[in-house]
């Protein structure tokens, strides 16, 4: 028998509803993702809010904080300035006595005016620390630069920081070898005054700090370690963060390692500290020697 051939319209109409249901799963897809393109714009919308929100919110938390920093330095300098001027009338007073010019004086009594002409010079140096480093957080640290051999200016130092350590018991070492490089000699004392004093203040009694300078290369180095009680791993990570002051309870300002980094890296070195194994701490500085290259 021979096949009937299918009507054409037949097949036309399998192929019509075959592309309506096609057409009707587009449909519905394209719903599913108008949807979800309008879930995700509305996310977007909101999280945009948020982002605003944030920003809006930290913008504040910026002027709040500088303005308080702002209030902070203008406390800072006023209280130093009312303290530097009757801190240097006392060490002018200590000084004209210890001259004479009230009249002679026994030995013990010219022991105890000089002990308050050095502690004045002393409190009048830590006012000056803070005005030094509440300036350099407004502008760049400027130097006057010349060359010298640090191994005189730490000898120089330690000298002066002899009678401390002997108060103290601290047995204080030099150990002095040519370091030549070009530095601003008045700054460079500062950090090296803070160092080692430092030093002194976190020794125990029998304890030993020991400087030391030398050459390497081109590079001037100067190294303070004592036997203190060290730092921890933290405190070693944040020891010359401004105002950080870790667990100890010595008193200081935790500004003086800061702005002690500040000036090294000014003149194009670095300063360092390391701790442990061994008690104690390990501060080292180097200094370039040709400074014009900085």
């Amino acid at each position: 028998m021979t096949a009937v051939p299918r009507p054409a319209s037949a097949s036309l109409d399998e192929e019509v509803e075959t592309l309506e249901r096609q057409l009707d799963a587009l449909q519905r897809k394209l719903s599913e993702l108008e949807g979800e393109r309008d879930g995700l714009e509305k996310e977007v919308v909101r999280r945009g809010v948020k982002l605003n929100c944030a920003n809006i919110a930290l913008a504040r938390a910026k002027i709040a904080f500088d303005q308080a920093a702002e209030r902070r330095e203008a406390m800072v300098l006023e209280v130093s300035h009312d303290l530097r001027t009757p801190l240097t009338s006392i060490k002018g007073a200590a000084q004209n006595l210890l001259d004479g010019i009230a009249g002679p004086m026994g030995a013990g009594q010219r022991e105890y005016v000089d002990i308050i002409r050095e502690h004045a010079e002393r409190l009048i140096g830590s006012v000056n620390w803070l005005v030094e480093a509440i300036r350099a957080t407004a502008a760049p640290i400027e130097l006057e630069a010349r060359p010298m051999d640090l191994a005189q200016l730490v000898a120089s130092v330690v000298r002066g920081l002899v009678p401390l350590a002997e108060e103290s018991g601290i047995r204080l070492q030099l150990e002095a070898e040519s370091a030549r490089a070009a530095v601003d000699q008045d700054r460079l004392r500062k950090v090296l005054e803070n160092l080692i004093g430092n030093a002194l203040k976190f020794t125990p009694s029998g304890g030993e700090v020991c400087v030391r300078t030398y050459q390497q290369d081109d590079r001037a180095w100067v190294c303070v370690r004592d036997t203190g009680p060290g730092l921890s791993a933290e405190e070693a990570e944040r020891v010359f963060d401004r105002f950080y002051r870790g667990r100890t309870t010595v008193e200081g300002s935790g500004v003086g390692l800061a702005i002690s980094r500040e000036i090294v890296r000014a003149h194009g070195g670095e300063l360092t500290v390391t701790s442990g194994p061994e008690p104690g701490c390990l501060f080292q500085a180097w200094l370039p020697q040709d400074f014009s290259d900085v």
